[in-house]
């Protein structure tokens, strides 16, 4: 008898324990094909259904996967998280409702992006999470996403405004000899200002990381490829610079009495320039039936497949701003 009571008290710890336990271990990571174009939840397995754009079948996938929603974001991402709203603007979301229509039908429906960690009991939503005997997944590994996409190309218009200016530098005494040494830029340095003038209809007020390509113009003796931050809104300004300046060392023999300084002339030209800044959407949208359709109620569609013309899943932001450059054009040493 004391034997089994035991048991019995070691089987309630054990019980109790389990049920308190947070729900922290999952299945080995596992990433959906890049070619799953059509997604189903099975939320009486807690699986995803994949398919290709044909319809082929891919394979079923378990719904604890790591990696989700939202964006992880640090201040140099190109991505955020694209929402129902930005995605409606986009020139070719028709095409997707119609895909979604033809597909699983004109049901009633909720659409949704990037959908947050639900928990499911008896096919039974819940907020919480807190035992085994409830079952939580998460949505694919391919949310929906708005990028920047660059580098951005800038071009120049206008006439350029440029001056030139000579610099004196004095040296100093070396050694004993009498020599000086003289410490001379050369090369060149660039920033701009620009203002965002138009904004894109996604990825509003985000402020996304991006590149920008500048060409070989007046005073910028080679293109070059400046990153920068822009946050989508009209009238944002933002800054970027780039600089391709190095010291060398100009050394001279000082005769007795004179003074030797270097004369370095600088080149210095201020351009207008534009760029267009593309805004590019991919991943899952979710059609959320409240009516089961072809054995589920939640597919999803991955946008790129169905939207293959990149126009159709961007917008763009129109910017412009002045670009300053300096150029060490040349440079001499004296002794007076």
């Amino acid at each position: 008898m004391k034997l089994t009571l035991q048991i019995v008290i070691s089987f309630i710890l054990l019980f109790r324990a389990t049920l308190a336990a947070p729900f922290t271990q999952r299945p080995p990571r596992l990433i959906l094909p890049r070619d799953a174009v059509n997604i189903a939840l099975d939320e009486r397995t807690n699986e995803f259904i994949a398919f290709k754009r044909d319809w082929t079948f891919l394979g079923r996938y378990p719904a604890y996967m790591e990696n989700r929603h939202p964006v992880k974001r640090t201040s140099s991402s190109t991505c955020t998280n694209l929402t129902v709203a930005d995605a409606q603007t986009l020139p070719g979301w028709s095409k997707i409702e119609d895909y979604a229509d033809t597909n699983w039908g004109k049901g009633s429906r909720n659409i949704v992006t990037n959908p947050a960690d639900v928990c499911v009991n008896s096919n039974e939503s819940s907020s919480l999470c807190a035992f085994h005997t409830i079952y939580c997944y998460w949505y694919p590994a391919s949310p929906a996403f708005v990028c920047t996409n660059g580098p951005v190309d800038i071009t120049f218009s206008g006439q350029p405004t440029c001056q030139t200016h000579n610099t004196t530098l004095g040296g100093e005494l070396t050694g004993t000899d009498g020599s000086v040494s003289i410490s001379v830029s050369q090369g060149f340095n660039t920033s701009s200002s620009f203002t965002i003038s138009t904004t894109s209809s996604i990825g509003v007020s985000s402020t996304l990381g991006v590149d920008l390509s500048l060409p070989e113009g007046p005073g910028i003796s080679a293109s070059v490829t400046m990153s920068t931050e822009v946050t989508n809104s009209q009238t944002q300004s933002f800054q970027a610079s780039y600089s391709d300046l190095s010291t060398i060392q100009l050394t001279m023999n000082s005769p007795q009495g004179k003074t030797c300084n270097a004369i370095t002339s600088v080149k210095s030209c201020t351009l207008q320039a534009t760029g267009k800044l593309q805004y590019l959407a991919s991943g899952y949208i979710w059609f959320n039936y409240d009516d089961s359709t072809n054995g589920h109620y939640k597919w999803a569609a991955q946008i790129e497949s169905i939207l293959t013309d990149e126009n159709d899943r961007s917008s763009f932001a129109d910017f412009a701003g002045p670009v300053a450059a300096d150029t060490t054009v040349s440079y001499k040493g004296s002794c007076q």
